[in-house]
């Protein structure tokens, strides 16, 4: 039997309120790859969950798609939160099952997303392993491994939000989630970060366009867009006259910093901005990930502190579900841990999540910048760019 780790979340009592004595969040669960499995219908012989189908194909993420969905899933006895195996050939994967996804970078998960038409399985933010694809067609057998085992992430993790207007009582800003980032040395008014002000599939863009053309923002680093997507998009009009006037540096990334491709494109996006006019913006759809980890590497770069980086990836959850530090502690560690503190790390060269108040985040992520192919001169241009600094 070949067995291999799989990091699984959960949640401890990693303190908002003091994050230089944080306690790191326990991974545990495994993923475990067995020798044959029969696929005989008799040789199943207790009363477990049980489901049977096939690979139909593979999505743009790289996750493997079957041919049933939550609605069978349920039926045949499984539920969001639970801990399953699925068999594919003579290998078994044992995982979570959840309906978003809720595990670290390149973990694994199976996951009903609520706009996909069917279930899928991989490896978060990576896609599955090069001997896992090409598989269309291929028996999968989905089993029951822990009943409920990981339901307290999927409770904690499965927030929803509204694309109503008129269900916030906070401002167009915040709806759009627009602010200014201020943390480190970053000169103030110089950069902003927003959902998309092109894309308007979650009905904030013509928001986050009134807010740039308040803010004269001048050069827009767009971390989701192709030109064939933008030649899509009916954009609001500060936003198309951005883009016309050919200041939208296009960067479309999949939100796993430890990928190549990820940084390839980040760090010629980056060698670049420094020529744009200032101030800044940089978005993604909602704002969230992609641009929570570009704006982290870019504060911490300016000196921000773990705590000042953290507090301004907190906003985000706020503008869109309402949930602070202080009401929601529990809920905030999990999202820290799972999502932000995952890339940090990356960034900072560090393996323990304890290490990440105590980096000297300035000269780390410099170092993560000259080891990915940005000169030292580069690196200095976008810091100056970024805090106003003649030096």
């Amino acid at each position: 039997m070949k067995k291999f780790l799989l990091k699984q979340l959960c949640p401890s009592a990693l303190l908002l309120s003091g994050w230089r004595t944080a306690i790191p969040f326990v991974l545990v669960s495994l993923l475990t790859l067995t020798t044959a499995c029969s696929n005989d219908d008799n040789g199943d012989t207790n009363n477990e969950p049980m489901l049977k189908g096939k690979i139909s194909s593979y999505n743009e993420f790289g996750a493997a798609m079957l041919d049933f969905t939550e609605t069978d899933l349920a039926k045949a006895g499984f539920q969001l939160g639970d801990v399953i195996s699925i068999t594919i050939g003579d290998k078994e994967i044992i995982m979570p099952y959840y309906d978003g996804f809720y595990t670290r970078n390149g973990e694994y998960l199976c996951v009903a997303y609520p706009t996909y038409p069917s279930i899928c399985f991989t490896a978060n933010n990576i896609g599955v392993p090069k001997e896992l694809t090409g598989l269309e067609g291929h028996d999968v057998v989905v089993r029951m491994k822990e009943k409920g085992g990981r339901l307290d992430v999927q409770q904690a993790m499965s927030m929803k939000y509204t694309n109503d207007r008129d269900n916030y009582s906070i401002s167009d800003a915040a709806f759009a989630n627009a602010r200014a980032v201020s943390a480190g040395k970053i000169a103030s008014g110089i950069l902003h970060r927003s959902s998309s002000p092109f894309c308007n599939d979650i009905e904030r863009a013509y928001y986050v366009s009134e807010y740039l053309q308040q803010e004269k923002v001048r050069t827009v680093l767009n971390l989701a867009d192709t030109k064939e997507k933008m030649s899509t998009y009916d954009m609001p009009p500060y936003s198309h006259q951005l883009y016309n006037e050919g200041n939208v540096i296009l960067c479309p990334l999949k939100a796993d910093p430890t990928a190549d491709d990820y940084n390839n494109r980040l760090i010629e996006a980056l060698k670049q901005l420094p020529a744009h006019p200032a101030p800044y913006v940089v978005h993604c759809m909602e704002g969230k990930d992609r641009t929570g980890y570009v704006c982290a590497l870019l504060e911490g770069l300016c000196g921000a502190t773990y705590d000042e980086i953290v507090a301004d990836y907190l906003v985000t959850y706020a503008n869109y579900y309402l949930i602070t530090p202080v009401e929601n502690r529990d809920l905030c560690n999990t999202l820290v841990s799972l999502r932000l503190n995952t890339c940090l790390m990356y960034y900072a060269g560090v393996d323990n999540e304890a290490q990440l108040p105590g980096v000297d985040y300035a000269k780390a992520f410099s170092h993560y910048l000259l080891s990915h192919g940005m000169s030292q001169q580069q690196i200095d241009a976008l810091v100056r760019a970024l805090t106003g600094s003649k030096q």
